[in-house]
């Protein structure tokens, strides 16, 4: 562990540091010399600022299936607000060609047995079903495409432990079994990782069927980040509160495939935040598409004294509570692989038990498209 620290970011390499208001540091490290551009593969690589064009846009023209009924509640609601993350919020940010990155410390870092285990999405996927230390509520689409995109609300969850986590996140997924691959972005609470209790803006890969090879965030040298303005693994300065649907904060991401040929890409708002570069996958995963975009919630349940765990997901409440209460994914697209996007996409929606977190998918015939309420509380009468 000590080892890894004083190699993950060489203090030669960083141009500035700032304290934030949460008393966090963050290393401004020169965007050439970053954790990734160290990878023994990226001699050569010529660093990317973007990607080579956007997906065309057809909407109204190609929709999978009708809209259907649109969803009362959201002829009263107030718009979402777009949210900062508190670096953003700073006097200053990180200069010119150089990229945030979160200071680690021994503090984070003994929370875990190995380095191994700090990096993976533990605890590993052991069994399946209401038993499962990972529990779901989401929806997904399988088919070839070039990536996918949510609008994603924000809330602070209520988690048990500081080992367990609660998440909303685009999952972008190839291959089966111990050739399964991933990009994963998303929103996070996970004290253990972060040291704190708030939902943080995060990102995460396995080329291995989340074995040793992947990683969250910048911490091994696989995302390249070309942008300075979006701190990955940072907190947010606002959150969703109920019952106040004026207070419904959210984000835009996406992950996009540039071409056949070409890097995973993260988007976030309207900013190009870096790739995923595509020497990373292989033919069986990832390398020149995917076959299934997911979208939804995530949690750990340690099964603390033998029950079920308290922790929520979204919001703590169930997607029949509805808008100004239930978390949601709106506007939820994909990429074709002829560059198109898909909107209004049919969606199979899945659950780990009802009885603990829910999923409920809808339709808008307005700028909400294809979108859904999701979570739930854990541990209650029915979920024990």
């Amino acid at each position: 562990m000590e080892k890894y620290l004083a190699e993950f970011v060489r203090k030669e390499d960083i141009v500035r540091s700032l304290k934030l208001s949460s008393g966090e540091v963050v290393d401004c490290v020169d965007i050439y010399k970053q954790p990734a551009m160290r990878h023994p593969g990226m001699a050569e690589h010529v660093l990317q600022l973007k990607p080579s064009g956007e997906p065309e846009d057809r909407r109204n023209k190609d929709l999978e299936e009708p809209l259907g009924e649109v969803d009362p509640t959201l002829k009263s609601k107030k718009d979402p607000q777009f949210l900062k993350q508190e670096y953003m919020v700073a006097r200053e940010q990180c200069p010119e060609k150089s990229v945030p990155v979160r200071r680690l410390t021994m503090d984070i870092l003994k929370n875990f047995k190995t380095l191994e285990e700090f990096r993976r999405k533990n605890p590993p996927h052991l069994v399946d079903g209401p038993t499962s230390l990972h529990q779901y509520a989401h929806a997904y689409r399988n088919g070839d495409n070039w990536g996918a995109q949510s609008i994603l609300n924000v809330w602070s969850p209520y988690t048990e432990r500081a080992d367990e986590f609660s998440l909303s996140q685009i999952w972008v997924v190839r291959g089966s079994g111990a050739n399964r691959e991933t990009v994963e972005a998303g929103w996070q609470k996970y004290r253990d990782l972060y040291g704190d209790y708030r939902p943080r803006l995060f990102i995460y890969f396995t080329p291995d069927n989340y074995g040793d090879g992947g990683c969250y965030n910048l911490t091994c040298d696989a995302f390249v980040q070309v942008n300075n303005s979006v701190y990955i693994g940072g907190g947010f300065t606002n959150i969703s509160q109920h019952p106040h649907p004026s207070t419904a904060w959210e984000f835009a991401l996406r992950w996009q495939k540039d071409g056949t040929t070409g890097h995973w890409w993260l988007k976030y708002g309207d900013t190009w935040v870096g790739y995923y570069p595509r020497s990373l996958f292989d033919s069986n995963g990832l390398r020149d598409l995917a076959a299934k975009v997911d979208f939804g919630g995530e949690i750990i349940d340690q099964q603390p004294g033998g029950r079920h765990t308290k922790t929520d997901m979204g919001s703590g409440h169930f997607p029949s509570d509805g808008f100004g209460y239930a978390a949601y994914q709106r506007q939820i697209r994909y990429i074709t692989t002829s560059n198109v996007w898909g909107t209004h996409p049919s969606l199979t929606d899945s659950r780990t038990d009802s009885d603990c977190y829910d999923i409920s998918v809808l339709n808008s015939t307005g700028s909400w498209e294809r979108y859904f309420y999701f979570g739930g509380p854990g541990y209650n009468n029915h979920c024990q």
